[in-house]
């Protein structure tokens, strides 16, 4: 599944990049590419965008969570020279579950809160980020009979990484990997049932960002 995702965003990345790579930098009319200053790339500014993605457990004995999320990031970059840095905020609809016939285990939702720092090649950004994690993990036990479920919003850390391409000034598409660490506060489930335990799932999606301020700036 993994692979088919990589696969799938580099294509959908590459044959657009490809489409507009004729536009990006398209020269005034009535005047030629020899005439007129390189423009590169800018990367600052206020960004908002969507996201899709596969996320599955790294921790969950037999349950073995997966399945798909979905939702929205905004951040902010500031860049100096080849350098971007920033933050980003993103919050995500999830149905990340596994069952047996005894426990049930899902994350339903979750967000970060993350600093961002990565290396512009132009019209490419390859990128690091860390942050807060946080979300609501809901787990089920059965005990002789239905099913007990409780619930509770865990907190944590989250890293990763991805690389960004400026498919024009104001439009990008990325593919980006986080691997999100969140911390149990109590036993989840009534009279103390479930299992007291770190939630730790792996994340990969691809989105695109709309970026407010998507002038170029002449090159230093």
């Amino acid at each position: 599944m993994l692979r088919r995702i990589l696969f799938a965003a580099t294509s959908v990345i590459a044959l657009t990049s490809a489409a507009n790579a004729a536009d990006i930098y398209r020269a005034p009319e009535g005047v030629s590419y020899k005439d007129t200053p390189y423009l590169g790339v800018n990367w600052s500014g206020l960004y908002v965008g969507a996201n899709a993605g596969y996320g599955w457990s790294a921790n969950t004995d037999n349950l073995d969570p997966t399945g798909p999320f979905g939702g929205a990031q905004v951040g902010y970059n500031f860049q100096r020279g080849n350098f971007v840095f920033g933050a980003e905020a993103d919050f995500q609809g999830a149905h990340i579950s596994g069952s047996n016939i005894l426990e049930k285990s899902e994350l339903n939702w979750f967000g970060t809160v993350r600093g961002r720092l990565g290396y512009a090649f132009d019209r490419a950004l390859v990128y690091g980020t860390a942050g807060f994690a946080f979300g609501n993990v809901e787990n089920s036990i059965a005990t002789g009979g239905p099913f007990f479920t409780g619930s509770e919003t865990q907190t944590g850390w989250v890293a990763g990484g991805g690389v960004e391409y400026k498919i024009t000034p104001a439009w990008s598409a990325k593919g980006e990997y986080q691997y999100l660490d969140l911390d149990a506060n109590s036993n989840i489930g009534p009279l103390g049932l479930g299992n007291e335990t770190r939630t730790q799932v792996h994340t990969f999606r691809v989105g695109l960002n709309y970026f407010m301020s998507s002038l170029y700036e002449p090159l230093k």
